[in-house]
């Protein structure tokens, strides 16, 4: 894919945020008398399955607050992505300090350093998986004490569509990291080679 692809890309990433926000309100609460109101079967099951499913959505909580964090990385994704048209840019045009300050920007950058940006995506598909398997574990208590009919309506429910959204988003991400790295080194090799005039 070529660069000005990839910035497209970036630029169509949907907002993690939204999804992550969306997913939240569609999922069940902490079960408590006056939570969940949709789903009445929570009320009945033993105080010992709610306290395990609450146990497990205080740790979803948790995994959520490191993901609102999220977003930004697409953020970092726009501002590397206009960093490297912009390097690409100088190198054809033979502006060797520019290139090389544009180069030093994408490495040691607070915010869009190559570096950071690869720990970033490491540590938001491990949230991720964090999250969908506390998901699909508090959804199996779940079944497993709910009447079929009830069962049934709590999974058509649009929680599940905005978690398939987030890890669908934190792929795409991944794969636009690796594209945009490729680049990046192969345009700092030829920054390196290039006889500036």
């Amino acid at each position: 894919m070529d660069l000005r692809e990839l910035k497209k890309e970036v630029h169509a990433l949907p907002d993690f945020s939204e999804h992550l926000q969306k997913f939240q309100q569609n999922w069940i609460k902490p079960v408590r008398t006056n939570t969940n109101k949709h789903l009445p079967f929570l009320q009945k099951l033993p105080e010992e399955k709610k306290q395990k499913i609450n146990d497990i959505l205080y740790a979803v909580q948790k995994t959520v607050k490191e993901l609102e964090y999220a977003q930004v990385l697409n953020q970092k994704l726009q501002e590397y992505s206009r960093h490297l048209i912009e390097l690409k840019l100088t190198t054809l045009n033979g502006d060797k300090a520019k290139a090389n300050y544009l180069t030093n920007l994408l490495l040691h950058d607070e915010f869009v350093n190559t570096t950071h940006l690869i720990e970033d995506i490491k540590s938001l598909e491990k949230n991720l998986k964090s999250l969908s398997c506390k998901y699909h574990h508090a959804n199996s208590l779940i079944q497993k004490e709910a009447p079929l009919d009830e069962a049934v309506q709590f999974l058509h429910l649009p929680h599940q569509e905005h978690l398939q959204k987030l890890l669908q988003t934190a792929k795409k991400q991944k794969m636009l990291v690796k594209g945009l790295g490729e680049h990046f080194i192969a345009l700092a090799k030829e920054t390196r080679r290039r006889k500036w005039n």
